[in-house]
């Protein structure tokens, strides 16, 4: 049974100190460890807390392509996705506030789709308009550049 989602809607993520460096965090009935690698201190039994916003938004750009295919008559059969983000770690590193902690930020999407060259078109145009976690790093200044390569062809979608 498909439930109706409301158009704005709140959730909640919580979390608890483990270590200076380690969290674990819950979102609905599910746990997941954020921490640091060895060599910064950590133990390495999680993603770094960055590693885990970009996870984010793999995870988003797989659901809402996904949505967009099927809105647009497209099935998406097989995706892979990369991300290759830069950091400035000035402020993580407590050197200076900066304003675009993640200058450019590098999708590629691999897929094999059935569909129409206009669907397939229209997924790989709109996604960035829909995909909350991309749309938040747009707003934040970050140069966000997709790639996608679909059913062998090459496709470009970057923010203006």
């Amino acid at each position: 049974m498909r439930i109706k989602e409301k158009q704005i809607w709140t959730f909640r993520v919580t979390g608890r100190q483990e270590t200076n460096t380690k969290s674990v965090v819950s979102a609905r009935d599910v746990s997941m460890v954020i921490d640091e690698p060895i060599e910064r201190g950590g133990t390495n039994l999680g993603p770094m807390p960055v590693e885990t916003m970009i996870a984010g938004l793999v995870g988003c750009t797989h659901v809402i392509s996904n949505k967009l295919a099927e809105a647009n008559g497209v099935r998406i059969t097989e995706m892979d996705i990369d991300v290759v983000t830069t950091m400035d770690s000035r402020g993580t590193r407590l050197i200076e506030p900066i304003d675009i902690p993640f200058p450019d930020v590098k999708i590629s999407i691999t897929a094999e789709m059935d569909g129409t060259e206009e669907g397939i078109s229209a997924v790989v145009e709109k996604l960035r308009h829909h995909c909350a976690v991309s749309k938040m790093l747009q707003m934040s200044g970050s140069r966000v550049a997709e790639t996608w390569k679909i059913n062998g062809s090459t496709w470009n979608a970057e923010a203006a």
